[in-house]
C-alpha cells in the first residue's frame, strides 16, 4: 500500500469535520491538503533516499560506532563517505556521467540574407566574420572566383566515369521497368493502376524528380561523398573558401538541425503554416575555429596534436555558418512519395552564422571531487590530530600508570 491512501484514509475524517466546522473555506484547504499529499512522488523518493542511506551508511556507522566509541566512530564514518564520494565525482568528471551540466549546443549568432561576403545595404550588413565567404549563387560555369561552383559540374569535369554513373545519371529505361512491374502487379479494378498517358505521365514525373536530386548535389553532399574531387575544385581556384573549411553533411548534422530549429521558430516565413513548413533546402556548411585538427592518423601525428590541444589553456571559437534557400512548393500526391525539395532560384539564400557553445558538462563533477576532497582532508587531519593527542597522553603526562 502506498503512502498517499494511507494518509488519506487517516486524514480524512479529520478534514471532513474541519470542513464541516469551517464551512467551505474549510472544505476548500481539505481538498487542497488532500491533493497535495495524493502527489507523493517527491515523498517517496526523499523516504527511499533516505532510508537507503540510513541503512547502508547508518549500519556501517552503528557498527564502527560501537567498537571504538560514538565520536571516533562517527568521525571514521564521515572520512570513509567523503572518501567514497571523492572517487565517485571524479569517474563522473573523467566519463562524463552521473551528475551532468549543460550539454555543448550550437548558438546562433545572426542571420545574413544574400551574398555573405558583400555589405548589402546598412539594415543587412554582414557580420565581419563572413567577408571571405564564397558567393553562394552558383557559377554558369566553371573557374569563375567570383561565384560558387555548381556539385554537378565538378562531378561532370572532374569525376571519373563510375561517379559519374552514380550522380549524373538518369536511368530511364529502370524506371519505366519498376513502374511497369508495380502496375503489371495491380488487378485491373485497382484504381491506383495506371495505363496508357497516365503511365507515360507517372514515369516522366520520376524521371523529373531524379534530375532535380542530380541538379541539386550540394558541396557539402560532394565532399562526403568524394572529398578528392572538393579539394581539386579548390587547388584549382574554382573554389575559395578562404579561411573556411567546407563541411560534409554528416559532420555539420547537428549544426545543420540547431540551424533548421532556429528557422522554423523565427518570424522568417518558415513553418507558419502547413504549406510552408520545412520549405527551404539546407545548401552547404561552413567551419571555421576551433582545436586544430589532425591532419593524418600517423602516431606522431596523433601524439603531437593530443599533447598541443590538451596544453591550451581556453578553447578557442568554433564557428558554423549553414546556408540555406526556399525550395518551390509542390502539392502533394496523395499515395505517392513526398516530392524532392527543389531550390528556388529567385529567393536569396540564408547564412546562420552560429557559434560553439561548450557548456559546462563535466562542472557538477569537477565541483562535487573538489567538495569532496577538501572534507575528506580534513576529517583525515582531524584523524591525525586525534592520533597524535592520544599518543602524547599515553607516552607523556597523564599517560596510564603500569601495573
Amino acid at each position: 500500500m502506498g503512502l498517499s491512501p494511507v494518509l488519506s484514509t487517516v486524514l480524512s475524517p479529520v478534514l471532513s469535520l474541519v470542513g464541516s466546522a469551517e464551512g467551505s473555506l474549510g472544505g476548500l484547504l481539505a481538498a487542497d491538503l488532500l491533493s497535495v499529499i495524493s502527489f507523493d512522488n517527491e515523498i517517496r523518493g526523499l523516504l527511499v533516499v533516505l532510508l537507503g542511506c540510513a541503512i547502508l551508511m547508518g549500519s556501517v556507522w552503528l557498527i564502527v560506532s560501537t567498537n571504538t566509541g560514538f565520536r571516533l566512530g562517527s568521525l571514521i564514518a564521515l572520512s570513509g563517505i567523503f572518501g567514497w564520494t571523492l572517487i565517485m565525482a571524479l569517474i563522473w568528471a573523467l566519463y562524463g556521467i552521473g551528475l551532468q551540466g549543460a550539454r555543448p549546443v550550437w548558438e546562433v549568432k545572426a542571420i545574413h540574407i544574400g551574398n555573405p561576403s558583400i555589405e548589402n545595404s546598412a539594415a543587412n550588413a554582414p557580420p565581419e566574420i563572413l567577408d571571405d565567404l564564397p558567393n553562394p549563387v552558383l557559377c554558369s560555369e566553371l573557374g569563375s572566383s567570383d561565384c560558387l561552383p555548381s556539385a554537378i559540374e565538378i562531378v561532370r569535369t572532374l569525376g571519373s566515369a563510375a561517379l559519374q554513373a552514380e550522380l549524373d545519371t538518369i536511368d530511364t529505361a529502370s524506371i519505366v521497368s519498376d513502374v511497369d512491374a508495380f502496375h503489371d502487379a495491380l488487378a485491373d479494378s485497382d484504381p491506383r493502376k495506371l495505363t496508357g498517358a497516365e503511365r507515360d505521365a507517372e514515369v516522366e514525373r520520376l524521371v523529373d524528380e531524379q534530375r532535380i536530386r542530380n541538379e541539386d548535389l550540394t558541396l557539402s553532399e560532394l565532399k562526403g561523398l568524394a572529398p578528392e574531387l572538393t579539394d581539386a575544385a579548390e587547388d584549382r581556384g574554382w573554389l575559395e573558401l578562404g579561411s573556411w573549411n567546407l563541411q560534409t553533411t554528416q559532420a555539420a548534422g547537428e549544426a545543420i538541425t540547431a540551424a533548421s530549429d532556429y528557422l522554423v521558430q523565427a518570424d522568417l516565413g518558415f513553418g507558419a503554416t502547413d504549406e510552408q513548413s520545412n520549405s527551404f533546402v539546407v545548401l552547404d556548411a561552413y567551419q571555421q575555429g576551433g582545436k586544430p585538427k589532425r591532419l593524418n592518423n600517423g602516431v606522431w601525428e596523433r601524439v603531437s596534436n593530443k599533447v598541443i590541444t590538451s596544453a591550451m589553456p581556453r578553447h578557442p571559437s568554433n564557428y558554423t555558418v549553414v546556408q540555406v534557400q526556399r525550395s518551390i512548393y509542390k502539392e502533394p500526391v496523395a499515395g505517392q512519395a513526398p516530392p524532392p525539395d527543389e531550390v528556388d532560384p529567385n529567393e536569396p539564400v540564408l547564412s546562420v552564422l552560429m557559434q560553439r557553445n561548450l557548456g559546462r558538462y563535466r562542472l557538477p563533477g569537477i565541483l562535487v571531487a573538489i567538495g569532496s576532497g577538501l572534507l575528506f582532508l580534513v576529517s583525515l587531519w582531524m584523524l591525525h590530530t586525534r592520533d597524535l593527542e592520544v599518543r602524547r597522553r599515553l607516552t607523556g603526562e597523564g599517560a596510564a600508570p603500569n601495573v
